[in-house]
């Protein structure tokens, strides 16, 4: 590991350190208050580019939404994730984020396959799929239906 990402990680586990003194409600409990008062959770998918970050823009409240991450906030590769969430409570909506300037649209996915091969040759990327972008009107909705 290099000297940079240690002192990344470093610093990460240091601001972080609070979490041990001040835990968050236990899940369960939770979980049991919001089926007792007929709760419904939100889960929102948004894309893994730390400049947007969707607790800030819609201004959420801690515990008020599950926030699932990923390159191009992509639908498909969140559903195991999805159906897991749904698993342990009771899913009522399920919002797609993208943004402008997504960087899953800079490139077709045979692009990001070269790009990938070429960075880590050693990986076998057949039928690996990166979800490129490539009709920014109709990526959200088409990918649910």
């Amino acid at each position: 590991m290099s000297t940079q990402s240690a002192e990344k990680i470093t610093s990460i586990i240091e601001r972080n350190s609070y979490t041990i003194h001040v835990q968050p409600p236990l899940l369960s409990v939770g979980i049991e208050k919001n089926r007792s008062l007929g709760r419904r959770g939100t889960v929102i998918v948004s894309c893994a580019d730390p400049r947007i970050t969707p607790e800030k823009f819609l201004g959420l409240e801690f515990a008020k939404a599950a926030i699932i991450r990923n390159a191009g906030g992509r639908a498909r590769p969140a559903l195991a994730s999805l159906l897991a969430l749904e698993s342990l409570g009771n899913t009522g909506t399920i919002i797609v984020i993208h943004h402008t300037d997504c960087g899953m649209s800079h490139y077709s996915e045979s692009e990001f396959q070269e790009r990938s091969k070429a960075k880590h040759p050693e990986i076998n990327l057949h039928g690996e799929e990166f979800g490129a972008i490539v009709d920014k009107g109709r990526c959200g909705v088409s990918e649910i239906v």
